[in-house]
């Protein structure tokens, strides 16, 4: 297993892939096959039978790295709401509009007073599309002003406001972040590890539908509990009662779902899928996939955002590559297949920009700075210094020079440069570059190919092509981000001036 170096004791009893059914090769073809895509995986962890069978991360993730979980954080939100069910504090038939009075006018629609507290749970909101943007200043208020379209409960509609909302019911009654309620109740008596935290709403309450940061590791245990009908080393810790209705179909999602996984039922904040399972899901490929029948949970972390069918390998590499080869009994163990697997596990990274590392183009533009025009990027200048193995792309915005490197044939990892992007609170600037990785490589003989990643508590990425034919640049860029890099998407062209 490729883990790093951690001296933590798990609470998750670890076991050989064989002793209980899963053969390493099966797992190492599930790598490959990630690698072979060119997916930008973070970690695959696999669980039967209760136990820590295969646990494996692509450099520069490792175990003790906290990772934004993305919509997971619903999943986590849903626990601390049915815990807070549990002990009598909050009913799921609450209407929302009684735990917001302040935000409750005397023209307030009908619909607004009737919505619960299990219609938000269920994803069955009032409203045909999402409430807030992330340039409002309070997303709770947001969602009473907006009008509404239909009765709460009718019918599903993938909508973050609602998990928004439970979660601050649950910071509102028990006047701490719902990670802090969690803690005693589910994280501690788990094994979790300490400094799980999540990004907070512009108003102040937890991002609880995509902000929270935690290891897999710690997605793994939670998962167990639900597993294993909310109790954990005989002590229950939700009620089973919860947990079976959280993980059953509540209501049908089968208009909506980007793909097959995702039109199999939702029931509070966690998907139905295949092969009688029920999931969590992020955005960018955060999965932890739970198969009752088959004792089987699998994680994985990733940063698929742009991917079309990210999401849809992922599933199929799992339901394709490992689902037909498991067994009910133990195999028997296979030293050399379980060497190879650890072997490759090891050398795993973030993928590279594929391509030639030189071309003879390189002798003509390496120094030159390019005037460019007009452009979505706001870019006035660019000039492009090419080193033995990097690339130093220097470029003018009104807002000053800024500078990224791209490895040759590796990812070098710096700090970006604009440093206006939230930080821990939605609208509240981080006041740094987020962590990044970037490498570079010729498509063709006049065609640079570059991509970055941001890999820090947001996850993005933004590709670039630059073509360079005579003293003139055209330079393409996409970028893939939640709510930031939009400085850095469209295309233009420019000369040689200097």
């Amino acid at each position: 297993m490729n883990t790093e170096n951690s001296a933590e004791k798990l609470l998750i009893p670890e076991a050989s892939p064989e002793s209980v059914g899963v053969p390493s090769g099966a797992v190492l073809s599930m790598l490959k096959e990630f690698d072979d895509k060119r997916l930008p995986m973070h970690s695959l962890l696999i669980l039967r039978n209760g136990k820590l069978v295969s646990e494996n991360y692509w450099k520069p993730f490792h175990r003790d790295r906290k990772h934004r979980l993305y919509s997971i954080s619903k999943s986590f939100t849903s626990l601390a709401v049915g815990i807070m069910a549990d002990e009598g504090k909050i009913g799921l038939d609450d209407k929302i509009a009684d735990h917001f009075p302040e935000y409750m006018t005397a023209d307030a629609h009908e619909y607004t007073k009737r919505a619960t507290i299990r219609d938000m749970l269920m994803m069955a909101d009032c409203h045909a599309d999402h409430p807030y943007g992330f340039g409002d200043t309070n997303w709770v208020k947001t969602w009473f002003d907006k009008p509404v379209t239909h009765p709460a409960g009718s019918v599903f509609n993938y909508n973050t406001c609602c998990t928004n909302l439970c979660c601050a019911v649950v910071e509102k009654i028990s006047g701490m972040s719902f990670i802090d309620y969690l803690y005693p109740r589910l994280l501690t008596p788990v094994g979790a590890s300490e400094g799980i935290t999540c990004i907070k709403s512009p108003e102040g309450y937890s991002f609880g539908g995509s902000g929270v940061l935690a290891r897999p590791l710690d997605l793994a245990l939670v998962m167990l509990v639900c597993m294993n009908k909310g109790a954990w080393n005989g002590k229950q810790l939700i009620s089973e009662e919860f947990i079976r209705e959280a993980t059953s179909m509540q209501i049908d999602n089968s208009v909506t779902g980007n793909f097959i996984d995702e039109q199999q039922g939702y029931g509070y904040q966690f998907w139905r899928t295949r092969h009688n399972g029920f999931a969590c899901y992020g955005m960018g490929s955060q999965y932890a996939i739970c198969l009752p029948d088959k004792d089987l949970v699998v994680i994985t972390t990733a940063d698929t955002q742009g991917i079309a069918t990210g999401g849809y390998i992922v599933h199929e590499t799992v339901y394709a590559k490992l689902l037909p080869f498991l067994s009910d009994d133990p195999l028997p163990e296979d030293d050399a297949a379980i060497n190879e697997l650890k072997t490759y596990s090891a050398s795993m990274e973030l993928p590279v920009v594929p391509g030639k590392p030189h071309s003879p183009v390189i002798n003509h533009v390496s120094g030159k700075t390019y005037t460019l025009a007009n452009n979505p990027m706001n870019i006035k200048t660019v000039r492009f210094d090419f080193g033995k193995d990097d690339i130093t792309m220097t470029y003018e915005k009104a807002s000053g020079n800024y500078s990224l490197k791209f490895g040759i044939g590796k990812l070098i990892i710096q700090s970006f440069p604009e440093t206006h992007y939230c930080g821990m609170q939605i609208g509240v600037s981080a006041d740094r570059g987020y962590e990044s990785r970037a490498s570079a490589a010729w498509s063709t003989e006049n065609c640079l190919r570059a991509k970055l990643y941001v890999t820090d508590i947001y996850f993005g990425s933004f590709s670039m092509n630059v073509s360079f034919i005579g003293d003139e640049v055209t330079i393409i860029m996409t970028k893939i981000a939640e709510s930031f890099l939009d400085d850095y998407q469209g295309t233009a062209t420019g000369k040689i001036t200097v």
